[in-house]
């Protein structure tokens, strides 16, 4: 990142830190574990105040236009809080709304404004015509959907509304404590919903907005990872054995510098990938960036554990927050990123 654009995501960086210590935190992702919503209205209401949304939304569709990289610095910092509301799935879904042209308009803007959560989701056709969508992150509390079902010509992203006759909704819990949407469509509601999206040009539009996805959770976990990790540092200074602290027992010192390389180098893939967006390696380099921190981030998380010993394995101690959201996170798009990376 040069100097120029560096002031920038510097200044975004120290507002989305701001916001996310104040409206996040330890005790918001307790309190999502033990049975609380991941999302609130006056949150996201909140979170669209800033921009967020917009983030990667062009100008001339109400949007701040202002790119992956940007994107990135604010999820890094929710992460780095445990934010529980659908922020980078929110984001995804503005930047893919945002082609869809007038349709889409009225969706969009109510997304941008805070008023709606709108879900994104990947639907599998079976031969019985009804299509179903599975373990999308807090898709009931969505009041629009957005599925894309088939390839190429016969791409198609439609709008639908979860409470419409002929949707069924099914809501299990991730280890967090965070919910998971299933949706099954029959066919009569799937040809009732208005297309947005069509085609090879539509296709291509959900693939960009895939992209931001991932890179928007990759860059969550690069941030929580980062927290868990100074989380453990500051116990292994402070925990003392046989009269000294335990951080100085040369064993956790490597066990940490590896941790802290993980943390480091999945961070620089991530922003490197933020700015492949737009080029012919921008898919490859988004999965590249998703599979590396989800693997990255279960690591240090697991590691963070250990090194607090028994009570760290305690349901009560902040050290398993990070990584049960680790482990939720990073289970999205292991799939479709693992399916990207085996296309160059």
């Amino acid at each position: 990142m040069n100097a120029e654009a560096s002031a920038p995501l510097r200044m975004i960086a120290e507002s989305a830190a701001d916001f996310a210590a104040s409206h996040g935190g330890p005790g918001a992702a307790r309190r999502v574990h033990e049975g609380g919503p991941a999302w609130e209205a006056n949150a996201w209401k909140a979170i669209a105040g800033l921009g967020w949304l917009g983030i990667a939304v062009p100008e001339a569709a109400g949007g701040l236009e202002l790119g992956a990289p940007a994107l990135c610095v604010v999820a890094e910092e929710a992460g780095r809080a445990l934010l529980t509301p659908p922020l980078t799935a929110g984001m995804a879904a503005a930047a893919v709304l945002a082609e869809g042209g007038d349709a889409a308009a009225p969706t969009l803007q109510a997304l941008i404004d805070g008023t709606v959560h709108v879900a994104l989701a990947q639907a599998e056709l079976a031969t019985d015509g009804t299509r179903a969508a599975a373990l999308v992150p807090e898709g009931d509390a969505a009041a629009q959907w957005l599925v894309a079902s088939g390839q190429g010509a016969d791409f198609e992203a439609r709008r639908l509304d979860p409470a419409a006759v002929g949707i069924a909704l099914h809501v299990r819990h991730a280890v967090d404590g965070s919910r998971l949407a299933d949706l099954a469509i029959e066919p009569a509601a799937w040809a009732d919903a208005p297309s947005l999206l069509s085609g090879l040009a539509g296709e291509a539009a959900w693939a960009r907005g895939r992209q931001l996805a991932w890179l928007g959770d990759a860059a969550y976990l690069c941030g929580l990872m980062d927290a868990a990790l100074r989380l453990a540092l500051d116990y292994l200074r402070l925990r003392r054995q046989f009269g000294v602290p335990i951080g100085s027992f040369q064993a956790l010192q490597h066990r940490a510098t590896a941790c802290h390389v993980d943390v480091t180098a999945t961070r620089a893939l991530v922003h490197e990938a933020a700015r492949a967006i737009g080029t012919a390696r921008a898919a490859w380099a988004a999965a590249a960036a998703v599979q590396r921190a989800s693997a990255a981030a279960l690591r240090v998380t697991q590691e963070v554990v250990q090194f607090h010993g028994a009570i760290g394995f305690a349901d009560e101690h902040d050290a398993g927050l990070y990584l049960r959201r680790a482990m939720s996170v990073g289970a999205r798009h292991a799939d479709a990123a693992l399916a990207a990376l085996q296309v160059r």
